[in-house]
């Protein structure tokens, strides 16, 4: 059965990558978006004015002066303690223009998406913001390459929210007068068998 399905679950889950990755650069990436963190990316925008990357004003007052400076954030443990970026990765997953979206209530990026989602949205950010007019290449060892990527970022984003998540949510939520009752994140099956999973639990809490 896997075999038989196998090629044609691969070529739908490629194309619905490529489909969510468009609504990326739609929400952080073009120029028309509240929530853009970097201007002059996508070639829509360059066609209409060829201009230098540049990175949103609310960054720069946080030290992210440059595109290389976002990138590194995008990537670091400590993305939750900047503010800005904090800020602006969960105005745009609460505006609800991603995929089958709904518009939300100020929140907070542990309870919008899951370990493994916010590993994949910074990654296709980090990558989109290689240069302008970013386009993935579909070779078979990029495409390993990019596997190496999200499990890397996935413990990267599963740390960063570890140490860092109350700190963002109490400095991001208290500007909107909004408290969100916790979640209890331990709160599992203990009669599974032990085998081994296909993916890793703990990214997908």
């Amino acid at each position: 059965m896997a075999e038989y399905w196998g090629r044609d679950v691969r070529t739908l889950a490629s194309k619905k990558r490529a489909e969510q990755t468009r609504y990326f650069k739609k929400v952080w990436l073009t120029n028309s978006s509240p929530h853009a963190i970097v201007y002059n990316v996508v070639g829509t925008d360059l066609e209409q004015e060829d201009r230098p990357m540049s990175v949103n004003l609310a960054l720069v007052q946080t030290g992210l002066t440059t595109v290389k400076d976002v990138r590194s954030c995008l990537t670091s443990e400590e993305m939750y303690l900047n503010p800005a970026m904090y800020n602006l990765l969960c105005c745009g997953l609460e505006s609800g223009k991603t995929k089958n979206g709904k518009k939300q209530s100020p929140s907070s990026l542990r309870y919008l998406i899951t370990v493994a989602h916010e590993a994949h949205l910074r990654l296709e950010l980090y990558l989109a913001l290689k240069r302008q007019r970013y386009g993935k290449n579909p070779k078979k060892d990029d495409q390993q390459t990019r596997i190496k990527q999200w499990e890397q970022l996935c413990e990267i984003v599963y740390n960063d929210r570890s140490r860092n998540a109350e700190t963002a949510e109490l400095a991001r939520l208290q500007g909107h007068g909004v408290v969100n009752a916790a979640v209890d994140d331990n709160e599992e099956m203990n009669d599974e068998e032990e085998v081994k999973p296909f993916v890793n639990k703990k990214y997908y809490m």
